[in-house]
């Protein structure tokens, strides 16, 4: 797809490092969700302390998750979209 007459420079360079930034964004959801279940196990089922503002700090940590989830999504788009090379496409 040619967007070169569509996007400007500085769009299209967002699109860029966008696009690359597609395997900080898995990691980022991953950690957040790893650790948001750590802080559940932990203290809804060994210490059973799981008080209002825990839960809330595990449920902000589960939505900050998913909003990196949805970035990873739409860097893997923007790779898509990207001119460049088969062998550039495969690498992470």
């Amino acid at each position: 797809m040619n967007l070169d007459g569509i996007l400007t420079a500085q769009e299209q360079t967002f699109l860029g490092r966008a696009a690359r930034r597609r395997s900080l964004f898995l990691a980022s959801s991953l950690t957040t969700v790893v650790v948001a279940a750590t802080v559940f196990v932990y203290h809804g089922l060994i210490l059973r302390d799981m008080n209002s503002p825990r839960l809330v700090i595990v449920l902000l940590l589960l939505l900050s998750g998913r909003s990196y989830l949805r970035l990873y999504k739409s860097a893997t788009i923007f790779r898509k979209l990207q001119p460049g090379s088969a062998t550039d496409r495969g690498r992470d």
